[in-house]
């Protein structure tokens, strides 16, 4: 699909010739660009062209957009949606599981947070009463029953065990049975998407040297700005390859498919 088939140049809704004008108006190349966002030139070439079908899709090539897009000092939220309407309907339609997946993880960590308050209110509030009764025991005149503080109130977030699914991250050296683990180790800065079970865990550019380890129970969906640059292991064991530098590549692993991302 080329930028024929969605938006002329020249045209409000070109976002491509937008962001190749924003460029060239700053004397910015290509190759700087890659540089500092690690993406792929042919992936930024793509953009420019408005080529949809040259990139990965889903939230990896909005995350594109947006890097972009804030090189050349152009609004990274409003372009990245500016290009994502120019798409045709079927290529929209392909972003919507992300997005949804997006939302759930917003929840999950907005749960997360209201579980930790209410712990935090916990942990304060009791060694606080337990103080406070000592010190009416203390000063209550002989004789007279201490007044029995009211029974602290309970509230349903206290009542209820927080429904937090566990952390994804785990040790580097645990496999549990029947689970794929991932380390992640790049050997130079790339763009990384990683995706497990359906759930996106984050997009975004890993240093060389950092090491990330990951745990699933069904699969990993990795999205990757440069395979040259990156490296990693499953269940203990090296990768392979996933490309040459500079190569945009997308690696579904799974139970069944694992063994073949190992080198031999």
């Amino acid at each position: 699909m080329s930028s024929e088939d969605n938006a002329q140049p020249g045209t409000p809704t070109d976002v491509g010739a937008r962001l190749r004008a924003a460029r060239e108006a700053k004397q910015i190349s290509l190759r700087e660009i890659a540089a500092t966002t690690k993406i792929a030139i042919s992936a930024l070439e793509a953009l420019e062209a408005n080529d949809v079908a040259q990139l990965p899709g889903g939230i990896f090539t909005r995350g594109f957009v947006r890097s972009y897009a804030a090189e050349v000092e152009l609004d990274p939220e409003q372009t990245m949606r500016d290009f994502m309407a120019q798409l045709p309907e079927e290529g929209t339609e392909e972003d919507k599981p992300h997005d949804t997946h997006s939302r759930e993880h917003d929840i999950f960590q907005s749960q997360q947070r209201m579980a930790g308050t209410v712990l935090k209110l916990v942990v304060v509030g009791v060694p606080v009463a337990v103080i406070l009764l000592y010190l009416g025991l203390r000063t209550a005149p002989m004789g007279t029953e201490p007044a029995t503080p009211p029974a602290a109130e309970v509230t349903p977030a206290a009542r209820e065990e927080p429904r937090v699914r566990p952390d994804l991250r785990v040790p580097a050296e645990t496999v549990s049975q029947g689970s794929l683990t991932i380390v992640l180790r790049p050997r130079e800065d790339c763009w990384v998407s990683l995706t497990i079970d359906g759930e996106s865990v984050f997009s975004r550019v890993i240093r060389a040297g950092e090491r990330e380890s990951y745990q699933a129970e069904e699969e990993i969906i990795l999205n990757i700005g440069d395979a040259g640059a990156f490296a990693f292991a499953i269940n203990q064991q090296a990768g392979r390859s996933l490309g040459a530098a500079g190569e945009v590549v997308t690696a579904r692993i799974t139970h069944q498919n694992y063994r073949s991302y190992i080198v031999p």
